[in-house]
């Protein structure tokens, strides 16, 4: 049973248009219906979006909590690592969590973290079958990418290793298809 047959309602906390592009093209490709994607407007020009991702996610994750028990809803976190390793980031969230709400993420929660090593221009460039560098800000590489095919390369990265087939990939996307599993576990 898909994503979309579950009717699960999804939000999204992105910190920027080239990442909620990205999303949603994945989340279309995994089944999921544009009328069951809800994304929070982030702030275009007024100071840092990481800033403003950091101070949301907790109270995201509040509410996501308050009616996860009585609906069927996931929450995906997209954010850029940027000089930050993958991990760092991802602990750097955990500690914005932490300070709000002293349970942390747990593994039966539908709440994902994709972080790319850089930016999400990384993920187009690697998953257009570029070579990709993920110690180096390709960011200036990418043009106008067919994200739908860029997602639909992503899912059927995510497809092969759920099925426990090999799959080449950059280590932040093999970190994010794990994490797709908390909101897609049968997609």
């Amino acid at each position: 049973m898909g994503a979309k047959e579950k009717g699960i309602r999804i939000t999204l906390l992105v910190e920027d248009e080239m990442i909620e592009r990205f999303a949603r093209r994945v989340l279309e490709a995994l089944g999921y219906a544009t009328r069951e994607m809800f994304f929070l407007p982030y702030p275009i020009g007024k100071g840092s979006n990481k800033q403003w991702l950091n101070q949301n996610y907790a109270k995201q994750v509040k509410i996501f909590r308050s009616k996860a028990n009585n609906q069927k809803i996931a929450l995906l976190v997209a954010t850029d690592a940027d000089e930050m390793q993958v991990l760092a980031r991802r602990r750097s969230l955990e500690e914005v969590l932490q300070t709000a709400d002293p349970n942390a993420r747990n593994e039966k929660e539908r709440i994902a973290l994709w972080i790319p090593r850089w930016n999400i221009e990384t993920w187009v460039l690697a998953l257009s079958g570029e070579a990709v560098n993920e110690d180096k800000n390709e960011k200036t590489r990418v043009g106008k990418p067919d994200l739908r095919a860029v997602a639909a390369e992503f899912v059927r990265q995510y497809r092969e290793l759920q099925r426990g087939e090999t799959v080449d990939a950059l280590p932040s996307l093999r970190v994010a298809y794990v994490e797709t599993t908390r909101i897609a576990e049968t997609a």
